[in-house]
């Protein structure tokens, strides 16, 4: 596994409240590139046979208070992901939402399972998940996008967390991921949360890590969450 350098991650400061539009309709693509993307795809399903070709937000513009773009299909990131060049000029940059979540004890980070198709193994902010969706809105709620991943991968009821402001979006150089760090607080202490995601969550983490001192965990750390924790004030 290949420590990522996060100087080649670009990073923009986002306003608390940034607003997500799809401003055009998904491209239509040559023959050629459709049935590249399909390779891929299917080599993908041999793999990993529960992936879900779902309608995943892809940005095209990034200010601090604006984010245009479109829907697009989740084969074709995954296609760009494998042959990066794949779409020339044409990158796609899918969206992700990524939690700082604060507790009661402290900022908790997760490790992504080692089975993960993206990143296995690194430290990020939890929880985190493609901004998607079935019907294709025009705007698109990042609050709801990261309600939905904390019930999913950690099985938080909404009573026990509140969503907070946008902080930034970092993209990965190669893969075009950006993610969109968001603050997240919870209301229930790390032991209880630790259970909960063992018990309830979908097995997205290979571990939980509670921080309460700038002491990061042994491994890679996505360089988002290091852009994120550059944001916290500990006690001193």
């Amino acid at each position: 596994m290949t420590a990522l350098n996060s100087a080649e991650w670009s990073v923009t400061a986002l306003a608390p409240q940034v607003q997500v539009i799809a401003s055009r309709q998904m491209p239509i693509l040559a023959q050629d590139i459709e049935k590249n993307i399909q390779k891929h795809w299917d080599n993908a399903l041999k793999q990993y046979p529960e992936l879900y070709n779902g309608r995943v937000f892809c940005a095209d513009h990034i200010q601090a208070d604006l984010i245009s773009g479109h829907w697009s299909e989740f084969r074709r990131v995954l296609a760009q992901m494998k042959e990066p060049h794949i779409f020339g000029a044409d990158i796609l940059r899918p969206l992700a939402v990524v939690g700082l979540m604060k507790t009661p004890d402290g900022i908790v980070i997760g490790q992504r399972s080692q089975k993960a198709l993206y990143l296995p193994s690194f430290w990020q902010g939890v929880p985190a998940g493609n901004v998607e969706s079935r019907a294709g809105e025009t705007e698109i709620d990042l609050a709801a996008q990261l309600a939905a991943e904390c019930e999913e991968e950690l099985g938080l009821k909404s009573s026990e967390y509140r969503i907070g402001a946008c902080l930034l979006a970092c993209e990965h150089p190669d893969s075009h991921i950006v993610d969109i760090g968001i603050e997240i607080s919870v209301s229930i202490g790390f032991p209880d949360l630790q259970k909960l995601c063992l018990n309830e969550g979908n097995a997205e983490y290979g571990a939980l890590f509670l921080m309460q001192t700038e002491r990061t965990p042994d491994g890679n750390i996505v360089p988002t969450l290091r852009a994120m924790l550059d944001t916290v004030e500990y006690p001193s």
